[in-house]
This record gives C-alpha cells, structure tokens and sequence, in this order.
C-alpha cells in the first residue's frame, strides 16, 4: 500500500512508516552478521579473516547500492508528494534500466582485480585464498545487490515500508539456514553462496512486486522509459549517498592496511576482533541510518509538497525516535561486550586476543552512538531537502579526520587508537551537519511564512 507522508500527525505517521523499514534493517544486518558467526564458528579465525579482510571492498559496493536505494527513493519521493505519478514511474524505468547496467560493468572489474585489491591492503597471506573465494562470489551476486536495494528504495519512495520487509525476512532466513548447511562442506564459499542464493530469490520478489505497484499508478499520458533529464536527477541525488558510503568505505580500506599491520606483528585476533567489533558497529549505525532513511522519505514527500512547517515537526519526532533506539543500542553494546565479540569466535581456538581486542574497541565508540545520531538525522533533513552538498561536506569531515587521527593516534595508544579515532570524526561531523541543518533555505522563518500548512503559496501582502 502507497503511503503519503505529507498528511497526518508527523510522530504517528514516521513511527508507523520507520518501524517496518527498521525491522528490514534488523533482518538484513542478521544475516550479515550470521555470515560472519557461522564463519567464525565453524570455519575458523583465518574464515573470519578472510571476510573481515573483504569487508571494506563489500562496503565501497554497498554504498553504491545504497547510493541507488537513497537517489531513486528521494526523486521518486518528490514527485510521489507533488502526486506527479507519470515522473515517478519514469524514475523507476529509468534507474532500473541504469543501475543494471552498473552492476555489470562493476561485477566484469571487481573480479578481473580482485587479488591485485587484496594484495594491495597487505591481507595476510593466510587469509589470501579464501578472501579472493568470498569476494569473487559476491561480486557475482553484485547485480542482485544492487537492483535488490533499488527495489526498496521505490517502496519507500511510495511510503510502503511493510512489503520489503517481508521479502527481506523470507530471505534473512533462508541465508541464516543456507550458511549453516553450507559453510561446513564448502568454509567461506559456502557462505558466500548463501548469501547470493538469498540474495537473488530477494531481488527477484521485489522486482516483481515494485513493479506492478509502480504500473497500477494512475498517469495522464505514457510515461518516457528511460529518460535523459530525470537520469541526470538520479544520478545527482545518488552520488552523495554513494560518494559518502564509498569515501567512508575507502577510509576503512585505508584503516584496514593499519589492521593488518597490528595482525602481522601481534597475531591473528587482531584482525578477527576487529571485523568482530566492526560488524557490530555496522549493524548499530545501519539501524540509527534506517531512522534517517524514513526521514529523509518523509522530507522529501513534503519538500515536493511544500509543507515546510511540516518538515520540522518531522525532523524533532524523528530525532526523539531514533535517541530512543540509540541508547539502547550504547546499552547493550557496552554492557554485552564480550559476549557479543564472542560469538563470532570458534570454540577450539585461541581467542583471548581477538575477543579483548573486538570488546575494547566496541566499549570505545559505543558511547559516542549518541552523538553520530544526531549527525546522521541532520544529514537525512538536509538530503531530503535537497542539500546535497551540506550532506557530503558534513560526512567526509568526519572521515578524512577518523583516518588521519588513526594514523595520528596508533602510534602512542596502540589499537585503542583507532576507536579514538571514530569517536573524534563522529563528534566533529556532528557539528558541520547540525549547522547544514540549521541552514536549510526552505526551513528559514522568512522562507516558511509564504506557505500556509497545506502547502499553499500565501499571498503577498498588497499586491
């Protein structure tokens, strides 16, 4: 069902329309997270290496499918608000027809250096073999990925959050089955297959069901396929959201050489800590991003609209909810520690040093998921406003200092270094992305006063 985001009590509507793309989050961040414990746990240390070593290079090709969900869902968003059904399903054909093509292009050059990438991030050489398996196989499932994100991105677009999320638990299920049948015969591969498996039966049920949405829209006249202008609207609305991903993703990539540094000179838990640690920081900041996602949707519905007034009402719920969901992410994370980190370690190893080190690390920047959420809600106002370049300004401050401060700090603090490091960027992000926030043209009182709460131009005064 197709949801407008521009009537009804703002807190009621965005609780109501977060709360699905929120569980969405949590099933796709489980069976993340169950590729990576079914690999510790039944394939060993190296496994879980192997995928930690690939994780920064899986994450430059999430961003751009995030880019693709973000980009399509804020066109397709606006003109959904603006009841422009003919654009919108314009939008739809013609990411579709793009982003496919994309996918392609990257699955052809991700497998042809893949080991030339590896190499360069000084994997250990213990770990090579498996981490070209892993990623090879996920660059095949890339055009799943990818259509599959853009899939619900046009959900949300349409304010239909509870349909994506039913595909995606049939899927999170089926890959969380899939890794514990498949990792024992075939270690990381099996995992990797898994996943592509869950992936493809995902991409393929959504596909099919945006697309009779989308085609059951009433139009005036035939909507264009592809269309050249609204390409060049997509691409500009998703090469932030992509750019920012990537930028950040690189940054890791760049950390990740300084991991494998540590592993080298102080052992394997190093590194199997660190993708222990990381992937729980993953799964919380990719919760408090769902949050932002429902709001940057909600932005752009009412930005297309012109309810301004609308928009701030918005944006404080939406900070109230995802505060609410932020501390008890810092309570469990800091409290459950070692528990946590623990599950991701085999039994029969030697895992003091990797659980010490993915628990020191979580207890470092766990706190400070207080403040990343308010940087991440005002990059969602002004993205959904159109503020493009705020958005990316306020995200790579945060990750050119997180890496800089990582080489700065690691050589006096050792590996806590690099949490230190996060927490800095995050809290200094924070500030250029509240003043983007506070600048939003659309939001000044000046600017609002010519609109009444219906979204109609008032008029001026003696004329």
């Amino acid at each position: 069902m197709n949801t407008d985001l521009t009537v009804g009590t703002p807190w009621k509507v965005l609780l109501k329309y977060i709360l699905p793309l929120l569980g969405s989050a949590v099933f796709q961040q489980l069976y993340t997270l169950a590729d990576t414990v079914i690999a510790g746990k039944f394939a060993g240390q190296t496994a879980l290496t192997a995928i930690g070593a690939s994780n920064a290079i899986v994450n430059i090709l999430m961003a751009i499918a995030l880019g693709a969900n973000a980009g399509c869902a804020v066109l397709a968003a606006r003109h959904f608000g603006a009841k422009e059904n003919g654009k919108v399903r314009s939008v739809v054909f013609t990411a579709l027809i793009a982003f496919a093509a994309l996918s392609v292009l990257l699955l052809v050059a991700g497998v042809a250096t893949c080991r030339i990438i590896l190499s360069a991030l000084n994997t250990p050489s213990w770990a090579m073999g498996e981490s070209v398996t892993y990623l090879n196989i996920y660059y095949f499932g890339l055009p799943f990925l990818i259509l599959y994100n853009l899939g619900t991105g046009i959900f949300s677009a349409l304010g239909d959050s509870r349909t994506p999320f039913i595909f995606l638990v049939v899927s999170s299920l089926s890959n969380i089955l899939l890794d514990y049948f498949m990792v024992r015969p075939w270690g990381v591969a099996g995992v990797a297959w898994a996943t592509f498996i869950a992936q493809g039966a995902a991409c393929i049920l959504t596909l099919v069901f945006v697309l009779r949405r989308v085609l059951r829209l009433d139009v005036a006249e035939k909507p264009a396929v592809f269309s050249f202008p609204l390409l060049k609207s997509l691409v500009l609305l998703a090469i932030p959201v992509a750019l920012q991903n990537s930028f950040v993703s690189v940054g890791n990539l760049i950390i990740q050489i300084k991991i494998n540094e540590f592993a080298v000179l102080q052992g394997e838990g190093i590194t199997s800590g660190f993708t222990a640690g990381f992937k729980l920081l993953v799964f919380c900041t990719t919760c408090i991003n769902t949050c932002a996602s429902g709001l940057t949707n909600f932005v752009s519905q009412n930005y297309g609209a012109h309810r301004f007034r609308r928009i701030k009402r918005g944006f404080s719920a939406a900070l109230v909810i995802s505060s609410l969901l932020t501390a008890a992410l810092f309570a469990a994370s800091f409290a459950f520690a070692e528990g946590l980190v623990s599950l991701f370690m085999p039994a029969e190893e030697d895992t003091a040093l990797g659980i010490a080190t993915g628990a020191g690390y979580i207890r470092l920047v766990s706190p400070f998921y207080l403040v990343v959420n308010v940087k991440i809600m005002a990059d969602a106002a002004v993205r959904g406003c159109n503020g493009n370049v705020g958005f990316m300004v306020s995200t790579f401050t945060d990750l050119i200092l997180r890496v800089a401060f990582v080489f700065i700090l690691t050589p006096f603090l050792g590996f806590s270094g690099v949490g230190w490091a996060w927490d800095v960027g995050w809290v200094l992000g924070t500030g250029v992305a509240v003043g983007f926030y506070l600048g939003i043209p659309c939001l000044r009182r000046e600017n609002m006063a010519k609109y009444d709460e219906e979204g109609n131009l008032l008029p001026v005064p003696g004329a």
